[in-house]
C-alpha cells in the first residue's frame, strides 16, 4: 500500500495533517484531564479508535467521494457519533471541561471520525463479497487492486462436534460455580416457587423450568442435597440449549459459505469466551432467550434471502421457534409484531412465500397465546405485569426535574406528585428507573394524573427530559460507558451483575437450603469474578473492552443496516427489524444491562459475519 506522500495532492496532505494534529491534541488533553481525576483506565477504547482513525487518514480515506452515501450524509453520521462520545465523556466526568471546549473537541474529532467511517464502509463493501469495487479517482490506492474473491463453496458443518466443543467449554464455569450462578433476579422466582405462588412478572415458562428442575432434584432421594442437584440439572439443561443454538448457527454459517476459519473462530469464542460460559450457567431468564433470538435471526435471514423455497417442515420449525421466543420474554411480542408487519409487506412481491409466511406467523401467534394461557391456568399464576413497568422513561424524566428544579415546582405540581407518589417525591438515579417508578400505583386515575403532569413538566423542561433519557440509556450509545456496571445495582456491580445483596444470603438459604454459593476451584472463581464483577481489568485492553461494551453492538447493528442500504440489499435488513425493535424495548425499559442486550450482542454478531464474511477467502 502506498501512502499519501506518494499520491496525495498538497491540499489533501495539509488537510490530513491538520485533522490528525487536532485529533491528537484533543486526545492528549482528554488523557491528562482523566489522569488528573484518576480515571485514565476508562480511556481503553479511545486510543484504539484514534489509531484506526489516524490509519484511515494515512490511507486517504478522508477524501473518498462515493462510499455508499453522499458526503453530506456521511458527515452528519460522523459528526453525530463524535458528538455522542464527547457528550458521554462529559456525563461520566461532570465538570471535566466547559461547553465551548466540548464543542471544540467534537469539531476536532469529526474529521478523523469521518475518515474512519469511510474506511469502515469501504472495507464492508470489500468484505461483503460485493464484486463492484472500483478505484475512486485514485483514492485509497492499493486497497482495490484485488477484486472480490468468489464465494467459498458451501459445506456442511458438524453439529455434534460443535455442540460437544461448546458444551465442554461451558463445563469449566459450571465446575467453577457448581451448581449454578445465582444472580439477583432468581430470588423473586425462587420466592414464587417456594413461598408466594407463581406470577407472570418473570416469563412463566422460565419459572416453571426452574421449578421442574428443583422438583426432579427432590425426587432423587439417593442424593445428599436435592436443591443442589436441581440447580445443577437446570444449569446442565440451559448449557445444552445454548450450546445447541450455537452449534446450529455454526452449521448455518457453514452452509452460507462463510470461511472455515471464521466458523471455527465462532465456535471457539462460544466455548471459551467467559461471557457465554458464565451466562450459560447463570440462572437468569435472559440466557435461553438470547440463544433463541440468535437462532430466530438466522432463520429470518434465511427466509429473507429467499434463495431457496423452504419446505413445510422448515415453516413448522420456524413457528415453534417463534412460540418459544415469545414465551421466554414478556415484552418480545411487541418487537415481533413489528417484525411481522414489515416482513409481510416486504413479502408481497414473493407471492409463493406470502401465503406460508402469513400462515406460519399467524399459527405461531395463536399457539403462543394458547400455550401461555394454558400455563397460566394450569398453575393458577396471577398476573403481575404492573402498568408502572411501562413508565420507566417518563418516571425518570419527572424524577430528574423534581431533583434539580424542586424549588420551581408549583402547588399544582406538588399535588399531582403527591397523588402519584404519595408522601415521597420520586427518587432519581440516572442509570436506573426502578427507584423513580417503584411507588406508582397502576389504577387509571393515578395514570391519568401522571400523564398530565408528565406533559406539563416536559413543556417546561424539555432539556432535562432529553438528558434523563440519554443518561438512562448511556450504555447503548457511549462507547466508554461504565454506568451499566457500577450505577445500576449497588449490590451487583460489574459486567454481568452475577451477585445478589449480601443481606439476602439468609433468605436465599431459606429458599434453597441446599445451595452453597462458593465451593471449590477458588482460583477459577476469582478469575471469573474479576472478569465479570470486579475491577474490570479488561478495560485496560482496548480490543477486549470494545467487544464487551454493549454500545459497540448497538453501533454494529446500525452499521449493518447502513451497509445493507448502501449495498442495495434491502431484504437483508429484515432480520435486523426484530433486533431494532428489541433495542427499542431496552431504550424504554428501566436500565441498560449486558444480559438485557445479550440477545442483541449474539444476533448482530452473526448478521455481521453473514454480511462481511462472505468475501473472505478460505
Amino acid at each position: 500500500m502506498e501512502n499519501i506522500r506518494n499520491n496525495g495532492s498538497a491540499r489533501e496532505v495539509v488537510c490530513t495533517g491538520i485533522s490528525a494534529f487536532l485529533a491528537l491534541v484533543c486526545a492528549v488533553r482528554i488523557f491528562l484531564l482523566l489522569y488528573a481525576q484518576g480515571s485514565v483506565y476508562t480511556m481503553g477504547i479511545l486510543p484504539l479508535a484514534l489509531l484506526f482513525g489516524l490509519y484511515s487518514l494515512w490511507k486517504r480515506a478522508l477524501f473518498l467521494e462515493e462510499v455508499f452515501f453522499s458526503v453530506t450524509v456521511r458527515a452528519v453520521l460522523a459528526a453525530g457519533f463524535a458528538a455522542l462520545q464527547v457528550l458521554g465523556l462529559i456525563f461520566s466526568h461532570p465538570g471535566i471541561c466547559s461547553a465551548p471546549e466540548a464543542v471544540l473537541w467534537t469539531v476536532c474529532f469529526a474529521p478523523v471520525t469521518f475518515a474512519g467511517q469511510n474506511m469502515l464502509f469501504f472495507l464492508a463493501k470489500k468484505a461483503s463479497g460485493d464484486d463492484v469495487e472500483r478505484r475512486q479517482d485514485g483514492k485509497l490506492t492499493g486497497m482495490s487492486a484485488k477484486g472480490a474473491a468468489g464465494m467459498p463453496a458451501r459445506r456442511k458443518g458438524s453439529f455434534p462436534g460443535a455442540f460437544a466443543l461448546i458444551f465442554g467449554g461451558f463445563c469449566i464455569p459450571f465446575a467453577t460455580y457448581y451448581p449454578a450462578i445465582m444472580a439477583y433476579d432468581v430470588i423473586p422466582q425462587l420466592d414464587q416457587i417456594r413461598i408466594s405462588g407463581l406470577t407472570t412478572h418473570h416469563p412463566l415458562i422460565h419459572t416453571l423450568l426452574l421449578k421442574g428442575c428443583l422438583g426432579v432434584g427432590e425426587l432423587l432421594p439417593f442424593l445428599p442435597n436435592p436443591d443442589r442437584a436441581g440447580l445443577a440439572l437446570y444449569s446442565l439443561l440451559q448449557m445444552a440449549v445454548v450450546a445447541a443454538c450455537f452449534a446450529y448457527v455454526y452449521c448455518f454459517l457453514c452452509r452460507r459459505g462463510v470461511p472455515k476459519w471464521l466458523c471455527y473462530a465462532f465456535v471457539l469464542c462460544a466455548a471459551l469466551f467467559p461471557t457465554h460460559g458464565m451466562l450459560a450457567v447463570s440462572i437468569t431468564k435472559d440466557t435461553i432467550y438470547a440463544a433463541l433470538t440468535m437462532v430466530f435471526t438466522v432463520s429470518a435471514y434465511e427466509l429473507a434471502a429467499g434463495e431457496e423455497n423452504p419446505g413445510n417442515g422448515w415453516f413448522v420449525r420456524y413457528a415453534v421457534l417463534t412460540v418459544l421466543l415469545l414465551l421466554f420474554r414478556n415484552n418480545s411480542v411487541y418487537a415481533w409484531i413489528l417484525y411481522v408487519l414489515v416482513f409481510s409487506v416486504s413479502s408481497l412481491r414473493k407471492k409463493t412465500f406470502l401465503k406460508r409466511v402469513v400462515i406460519a406467523h399467524g399459527a405461531a401467534f395463536l399457539l403462543y397465546l394458547a400455550v401461555n394461557t394454558l400455563m397460566v391456568q394450569a398453575v393458577s399464576a396471577s398476573s403481575d405485569t404492573y402498568a408502572r413497568e411501562m413508565l420507566s422513561v417518563p418516571a425518570q424524566q419527572i424524577a430528574r426535574v423534581v431533583q434539580f428544579h424542586e424549588d420551581e415546582l408549583t402547588q399544582e405540581d406538588r399535588e399531582a406528585l403527591a397523588a402519584v407518589w404519595g408522601g415521597n417525591l420520586p427518587e432519581y438515579v440516572p442509570a436506573i428507573a426502578d427507584r423513580s417508578k417503584k411507588d406508582i400505583a397502576g389504577d387509571s386515575e393515578t395514570l391519568r394524573i401522571f400523564a398530565k403532569e408528565w406533559v406539563s413538566l416536559g413543556l417546561r423542561y424539555p432539556g432535562e427530559y432529553l438528558q434523563a433519557f440519554l443518561l438512562k440509556n448511556k450504555g447503548m450509545w457511549d462507547m466508554t460507558d461504565m454506568s451499566y456496571m457500577n450505577d445500576v445495582y449497588t449490590y451487583a456491580k460489574g459486567y454481568l451483575q452475577i451477585t445478589y445483596p449480601s443481606d439476602q444470603q439468609p433468605y436465599m438459604e431459606a429458599l434453597v437450603p441446599g445451595y452453597v454459593r462458593h465451593q471449590k476451584l477458588q482460583p477459577l472463581q476469582s478469575l471469573y469474578r474479576y472478569f465479570a464483577a470486579g475491577d474490570e481489568l479488561w478495560r485496560y485492553c482496548p480490543p477486549v473492552a470494545l467487544v464487551m461494551q454493549p454500545a459497540f453492538y448497538c453501533y454494529l447493528l446500525l452499521f449493518y443496516c447502513l451497509c445493507c442500504i448502501g449495498l442495495k440489499r434491502g431484504t437483508w435488513l429484515l432480520p435486523a427489524v426484530y433486533l431494532l425493535a428489541l433495542a427499542g424495548t431496552v431504550l424504554l425499559g428501566p436500565c441498560v444491562l449486558t444480559r438485557y442486550l445479550y440477545p442483541l450482542m449474539l444476533s448482530v454478531t452473526v448478521l455481521a459475519i453473514l454480511l462481511f464474511g462472505r468475501g473472505q477467502g478460505e
